[in-house]
C-alpha cells in the first residue's frame, strides 16, 4: 500500500520533518533510518499526535509518544496479552490511550498514557438471548468474535461478527434487536455515534446539542434511533466527524448532517448554516456548473470531509487549518463547499485523522 496525505504532520507521524502537507503529498514509508520492512504496512488508526500502523502481526505508533516527538515505537503488548495469539489482538487509540482487544477471548485492555497501570475488562451483556424455537434443529453456533474497534477520546464502540455491539469501558452490550437487519459498520464522533445495517438502515444516538444525531433536534439519545430522513435510501457507508456525519447511498448520492460551522458539510449556500436532518449534497466545478458524478467513497475528519467521485477524483470541504483540504491554509483557511483537490486513481480508499485526509493505494 501506498499513503498519500494533506495535513497536519506536527509531530512527526509520517515520518518526515514538514509539520504540515498544504498539497497531497506521497509519504515515503522506506529507508535505512527507518529499519523496517515497510511493503506490508498498514495503517489503522489516525490521530492528531501519534498514528498507529500494523506490519504483520507487530503494531507501531509514530509520532508523540511519552511526551517526545518524532517516535517509531514498536507497541509492547500488555503480559497477560501475551498468551494470546498475536492474530486475535486488535490495536487502537485515542489521545489519551491505547486500547488492546482480544477479538476471540472479548477482553479488552486499556493503557493510559500518564499511568504505567494497565486496566483489564471483560465484555458483558444485559440482554436475554432469544428463546430457541420448539421442534427446530439447532444449528452450530458461529463464533462471535470482535472485529472493528472505535475509539474517540471518551467514545468506545466495538462490533461483532454476529453483528452486536458493544459500548464504553467495561464495554456492554447495546441493545440492538429494535434496528433492521444486521449490524454491519459502526462510526464515532466526539459525542454521537452512528450505526450501519446491512439493510441500508441508519441509526444514531449520544448527545445532539450540535444537530449532529440528524433527528431534526437537539435531543440527546441513549439508544440508537434510525434517521428517518435516510428510510427507503439504501445506505452503504457512513462517517462520523468531529460534530457531523456522512452517508453514501448505494445509487452514488451524499447526505449530510450535523454541525457546519466551518462548512464541513459541503453544502452549497450564501453562508454556512447546521443542517438537523440528512440532506443531500451537490457538486459544483469551478464554474459554477453541477457536477454529475457518484460518489464512491467517503471520509470524515474533526472538522472537515472528503469525498472520492467516480473519475477518481478527491473533493474536501470545511476547516483547513493545516492544509487538510490540499490547498494551501493561508491562502484558504475553509473551504466553504466540496472542491476538487486531487486526482489519483480509482483504486483507492479515502481515510482522515481529525487534522488530515489519506489516501490509500491498495
Amino acid at each position: 500500500m501506498t499513503y498519500t496525505v494533506a495535513g497536519a504532520n506536527v509531530f512527526g507521524q509520517w515520518f518526515t520533518e514538514e509539520n504540515l502537507f498544504p498539497y497531497f503529498h506521497k509519504v515515503s514509508l522506506s529507508g535505512d533510518n527507518l529499519k523496517l520492512n515497510f511493503s506490508r504496512i498498514r495503517l489503522v488508526d489516525a490521530n492528531w499526535a501519534y498514528n498507529i500502523f500494523q506490519i504483520d502481526n507487530d503494531y507501531y505508533v509514530s509520532g508523540a509518544w511519552r511526551g517526545q516527538e518524532y517516535q517509531l515505537i514498536k507497541v509492547e503488548f500488555p503480559e497477560e496479552c501475551k498468551n494470546v495469539n498475536e492474530t486475535d489482538i486488535v490495536v487502537a487509540g485515542n489521545d489519551y490511550e491505547l486500547i488492546f482487544v482480544s477479538k476471540k477471548m472479548r477482553i479488552l485492555w486499556v493503557m493510559e498514557f500518564d499511568k504505567e497501570e494497565i486496566k483489564k475488562f471483560n465484555f458483558t451483556s444485559d440482554i436475554p438471548p432469544e428463546p430457541e424455537p420448539e421442534n427446530v434443529v439447532k444449528k452450530l453456533r458461529k463464533e462471535d468474535v470482535i472485529v472493528k474497534t472505535v475509539t474517540n477520546n471518551n467514545t468506545y464502540l466495538f462490533l461483532s461478527s454476529e453483528g452486536n455491539v458493544y459500548s464504553g469501558v467495561p464495554p456492554v452490550q447495546l441493545d440492538t434487536r429494535h434496528c433492521m437487519g444486521k449490524v454491519c459498520d459502526i462510526q464515532s464522533g466526539y459525542e454521537h455515534c452512528v450505526l450501519l445495517t446491512d439493510e441500508g438502515r441508519v441509526y444514531t444516538w449520544g448527545n445532539g446539542r450540535r444537530l449532529q444525531l440528524g433527528h431534526g433536534d437537539i435531543s440527546n439519545l441513549e439508544s440508537p434511533a434510525q434517521l428517518e430522513a435516510l428510510a427507503g435510501i439504501g445506505i452503504i457507508k457512513i462517517s462520523a466527524g468531529g460534530w457531523h456525519s456522512l452517508a453514501l447511498s448505494e445509487f452514488g448520492d451524499l447526505y449530510a448532517w450535523g454541525w457546519n460551522d466551518t462548512a464541513q458539510l459541503g453544502i452549497k449556500s450564501q453562508s454556512p448554516k447546521s443542517y438537523s436532518v440528512p440532506t443531500l449534497v451537490d457538486f459544483f466545478d469551478e464554474n459554477g456548473e453541477e457536477v454529475s458524478l457518484n460518489v464512491k467513497d467517503i471520509a470524515c475528519g474533526s472538522k472537515h470531509s472528503a469525498v472520492l467521485l467516480e473519475d477518481g477524483t478527491i473533493w474536501t470541504t470545511g476547516l483547513n487549518k493545516y492544509g487538510q483540504l490540499g490547498f494551501p491554509p493561508e491562502m484558504e483557511p475553509v473551504v466553504n463547499c466540496f472542491k476538487k483537490s486531487f486526482q489519483c486513481s480509482k483504486n483507492i480508499k479515502l481515510k482522515c485523522g481529525p487534522w488530515s485526509t489519506i489516501v490509500i493505494n491498495k
